[in-house]
């Protein structure tokens, strides 16, 4: 959310005076607009009015950057900004709207120096700190998020978004009653919302409570029967309380809304692939490939296909380009891993199941198969301690 500001509202009791003040009064509401093919030649006015104080200078060229923003064109909002900052320092509005710029273009540390500039400037704006909370949970510190958030609310408690954005931050830490509870506010403050509806559905599926998930993905899709999200998480849920007809019916309806879609591809690739329809589940990766070429997730699930098929050789081939496009994730290493074994590939195995481990030093698979790995290759009492580690973890492992 960008922030406007009402310049015509700063014109009360200034007293301009001569012919121009109409015409003046309808350039400052025009700057005011929504409409960029309005606003920037209204706000060009303002600022290069005569009678324009800096402090109007100011907050027009705030609007007009956001006007430039709305047309994508980003170095001219930029300018602006710089511009707003330099003519009136204690704009509350330049400096979050810089920030906004700023993370959008992925320099999250300009973001958060502009942030915390425009809480110097105003220690009380419930935007700055709604802004730079949005900046810690896009960069991964939801825990650093909520704090901000609170203040936010603590200024601003009719503000939907800093409820919905921090019962994400609560979800995405696994906190889903404190999700579920500001979803809940944010839908009493606006009950037309879908999104929100789907956020709380999501929130709880992750607690395991399908029937609430699937009523809220329900009046999601009520709200707005073309949201292709709340049809594709509604048949996740399905899927998951092994609904597999209404799952599979709900991927195909959000497909047809959405057949740009690769992770709707994905998702009911999985649902296939779970019912060990494997061809069907390849052909939905191979589209969602096709739109997504970088989608990791997709090249690993169809991999996963293809060693379920025996094809181990296309198995390892996906697992490679899934690791080359996301080297940090564990389970692709696993996976890849497990293949090696299945081809009499150990050495590679063991590779693999090590790195798997060293992100994740509790993965009892890894490590047990791991030790199966070294067995094949002859080190038996390398096997051994692998094989009790994973017990140690897991005393099901390997059974």
């Amino acid at each position: 959310m960008r922030l406007g500001v009402s310049l015509v509202a700063l014109l009360c009791g200034l007293g301009f005076a001569g012919d121009g003040v109409a015409q003046t009064n309808t350039r400052m509401a025009q700057c005011d607009g929504s409409d960029p093919a309005l606003v920037i030649p209204a706000c060009t006015t303002v600022i290069t009015s005569a009678q324009s104080s800096h402090e109007i200078v100011s907050l027009a060229l705030s609007n007009r950057a956001l006007a430039y923003e709305k047309l994508g064109q980003n170095d001219r909002a930029m300018a602006d900004l710089d511009a707003a900052i330099k003519r009136d320092p204690k704009n509350p509005h330049a400096w979050p709207n810089r920030g906004n710029l700023y993370l959008a273009q992925g320099q999250f540390d300009r973001a958060m120096a502009d942030y915390n500039e425009a809480l110097v400037v105003h220690p009380n704006n419930p935007f700055a700190f709604g802004h730079r909370a949005d900046a810690y949970l896009i960069h991964g510190e939801p825990a650093r998020a909520i704090p901000d958030y609170d203040q936010a609310i603590k200024i601003d408690s009719k503000n939907v978004n800093y409820f919905i954005h921090r019962g994400e931050a609560y979800r995405v830490q696994h906190d889903d009653d404190h999700a579920i509870a500001d979803f809940n506010r944010a839908i009493a403050l606006n009950a037309k919302s879908a999104p929100t509806y789907v956020d709380r559905g999501l929130a709880y599926s992750d607690k395991r409570d399908y029937d609430h998930a699937i009523a809220d993905f329900d009046s999601a899709i009520l709200l707005d029967p073309k949201l292709s999200m709340a049809l594709s998480h509604r048949g996740e849920t399905y899927a998951l309380k092994g609904v597999y007809d209404r799952a599979l019916a709900d991927f195909t309806e959000a497909l047809k809304l959405d057949p740009n879609s690769a992770a709707i591809y994905v998702g009911r690739g999985n649902i296939y692939q779970g019912q060990a329809l494997f061809d069907r589940a390849i052909a939905d990766y191979d589209h969602a490939i096709m739109i997504d070429s970088h989608d990791a997730q997709a090249y690993n699930n169809r991999g996963t296909a293809y060693a379920s098929k025996g094809d181990y050789e296309h198995a390892i081939a996906d697992y490679d380009a899934a690791v080359e496009l996301n080297p940090g994730f564990p389970e692709l290493f696993a996976n890849r891993g497990l293949a090696y074994v299945k081809t009499g590939q150990p050495a590679l195995a063991i590779d693999d199941f090590s790195a798997a481990l060293a992100k994740n030093p509790t993965d009892a698979l890894s490590m047990y198969n791991r030790g199966v790995a070294r067995k094949a290759m002859g080190d038996q009492t390398g096997a051994d301690v692998d094989m009790a580690g994973a017990r140690q973890i897991n005393p099901n492992v390997g059974k």
